[in-house]
């Protein structure tokens, strides 16, 4: 009988893990892929991440909320794909990869692609920051918590993207 238990609990160990991650996959997919601008790349980062935050569970201290813990994988996956040899080999025109990764959508309007354009031309630290404030709507804590640094450099991110994503918006002829 107890055998029996010992190799049911990794089991009920990946249920229960897989229960506690399912709900911020979607959220976790539309961050992705507001830093990468690419979905594909953006689906790749999440399994990935995920995989990475399975592996790594172990780190997570006990009674920490699942959330904050998991985007900030998520986020340091999408850097290194940012970092990665192709992104420094293949150096494609930002405004040429999005408007290819979106012509097959109908439903996306002319200011949504002006919106990824300029995210592709702020820093990744600054777009990730946005990403987490507005499009995931996180305290300036778990903005913190999540891109690994203090309150405040969160808040001065969130700042500085607010005013270089102004100034490539108002600076830039309809694309």
């Amino acid at each position: 009988m107890m055998a029996g238990n010992l190799e049911e609990a990794p089991g009920a160990a990946i249920a229960r893990f897989e229960a506690e991650l399912a709900p911020l996959l979607h959220q976790a997919l539309g961050m992705a892929s507001a830093i990468l601008l690419d979905p594909s790349a953006a689906e790749d980062a999440v399994q990935e991440a995920a995989l990475r935050a399975w592996r790594s569970r172990h780190n997570r201290l006990p009674g920490t909320d699942l959330r904050p813990w998991f985007f900030a994988i998520v986020a340091n996956q999408c850097r290194e794909l940012l970092r990665g040899r192709w992104t420094q080999v293949l150096r494609l025109d930002p405004s040429a990869t999005v408007l290819a990764a979106r012509a097959d959508r109908v439903d996306a309007t002319e200011d949504i692609l002006d919106l990824r354009i300029a995210l592709l031309r702020l820093s990744t630290r600054d777009r990730i920051a946005l990403v987490l404030r507005y499009y995931l709507d996180l305290s300036f804590d778990d903005v913190a918590l999540i891109a690994g640094c203090s309150i405040d450099a969160a808040k001065s991110r969130v700042r500085r993207g607010e005013t270089a994503l102004r100034a490539v918006l108002l600076s830039e002829a309809p694309i």
